[in-house]
């Protein structure tokens, strides 16, 4: 029923209902009926049956006048062949206007005409010049003519780097509509290649997509959804709304992604190379450090963010990576959201991967100012040398027997766990 009542709105189907013959006049069997329709897509008398017979091919013409004489048309010298014809019109007019009822500019696709009495005329011209017509008059009443709006269709900020290094990953993008609508997109379209589009997925909120309301999208470039980004570059972002009557808008606001892409990293060959380390035991004096080496890899096509300490770093078997950034007044080494880190951790700790060191020295990596703030990235296909000790200051809780190696990315994941597990004996001296 939604799909019937669409199409009566956007007035697409033109049905070939016979073929004619060449003789007589070359237009008859014109009928406009019902004569009085309320185009808002109630179910009752939302459109009219517009028909009529062409006795030879003719560019043919359907508009419509108001009183004032401002036409509008429906067809607009369309080629059609000898035959009878039939079309549904639901007082939808698809010329294309621009709008700013002062919540910015709207491309208007199709819209209902505002309810009044209009001179309707159906006009076909031949080749040779022979012109024939019909008039007659109708009647808008009670019509949806309420444009669909996507008022102050906002994208904030219009650049950002969507790699989930949680320095400018997302944007937001919102809008208010004023009426219940039956389909809203929004998309992002490279200037270069028109045809395809990036669609943008509405949250699941309290509101539902397409009801009247405040509306907002979190769009990080689907990086959060395990997809890559669109390729960098500067889009144009569409806002597409139509309700049922017909009226059919687009908004559109511009975003630029750079260095956007799913980052991915691995520990070389899944390899932790731990120093004197026999048949996956590590023997240690209590007072003495578990020391490793490993190599990291970024594996993906975007840069990953690290921060300290950095390699060579050694912890206390009493310390982790928050009391170590107290103890140095380092805020960096507190867990952050987006960086990767190197951790090492055991089966008795009650935080998770409290030993952490940064995937590589900083002549390894690329230093960045970003707002103000000094960062640190492994860029695409680059390897770092990690390495770090623990010194046993104290002896692990009963029941502590593996230990292994892992690749953080914080607050995001751990893509490398339980790497190159092995047993640590602490031994009295």
């Amino acid at each position: 029923m939604k799909t019937w009542i669409f199409l009566l709105g956007t007035a697409v189907v033109i049905s070939l209902i016979g073929s004619g013959c060449s003789f007589g006049p070359l237009l008859s069997d014109v009928s406009m009926q019902p004569a009085v329709i309320s185009p808002n897509a109630d179910g009752s008398d939302d459109a009219t049956n517009i028909r009529y017979t062409l006795a030879r091919s003719a560019d043919v013409s359907i508009y419509f006048e108001e009183e004032s004489g401002k036409r509008y048309y429906f067809r607009d010298n369309q080629l059609r062949s000898p035959g009878e014809y039939g079309v549904a019109w639901g007082g939808v007019i698809n010329e294309p206007l621009v709008v700013d009822n002062g919540y910015g500019p709207h491309e208007v696709l199709g819209r209902v005409l505002p309810d009044g009495t209009y001179t309707w005329t159906i006009e076909a011209i031949e080749a040779n010049g022979e012109r024939a017509s019909e008039s007659g008059t109708i009647v808008l009443e009670n019509g949806d003519a309420q444009l669909p709006e996507l008022r102050n269709f906002t994208v904030v900020p219009q650049q950002f780097t969507p790699n989930q290094d949680s320095i400018d990953d997302w944007v937001s993008i919102s809008y208010y509509l004023p009426k219940d609508v039956d389909d809203v997109q929004v998309f992002l379209v490279d200037p270069d290649e028109p045809n395809f589009k990036y669609y943008v997925s509405e949250k699941e909120r309290v509101i539902r997509p397409g009801e009247k309301g405040h509306h907002e999208y979190r769009y990080e470039a689907d990086v959060d959804q395990g997809a890559e980004a669109p390729p960098d570059g500067t889009y144009i972002v569409y806002g597409e709304a139509r309700d049922l009557a017909g009226n059919h808008v687009v908004v559109s606001s511009t975003l630029t992604i750079e260095d956007g892409g799913k980052p991915r990293a691995d520990i070389l060959q899944s390899e932790i190379d731990w120093k004197g380390e026999m048949n996956r035991v590590v023997s240690v004096p209590l007072g003495e450090r578990l020391c490793f080496t490993t190599t990291v890899q970024n594996e993906g096509t975007v840069s990953i963010r690290t921060a300290g300490p950095w390699p060579g770093e050694t912890y206390k078997f009493s310390q982790n990576h928050n009391t170590l950034a107290i103890e140095q007044d380092d805020p960096s080494l507190h867990q952050q959201a987006g960086v990767w880190r190197l951790g090492i951790n055991f089966d008795t700790t009650g935080y998770d991967f409290p030993y952490r060191w940064a995937i590589g020295r900083p002549e390894d990596l690329e230093r960045r100012i970003i707002n103000g703030q000094e960062q640190w990235y492994l860029l695409p296909g680059e390897r770092a040398q990690v390495s770090g000790c623990i010194e046993f200051d104290e002896t692990p809780p009963v029941g502590t027997n593996f230990w292994w190696a892992g690749l953080i990315h914080e607050f995001v994941g751990v893509p490398n766990n339980y790497v190159d597990r092995i047993s640590v004996m602490v031994e009295s001296p």
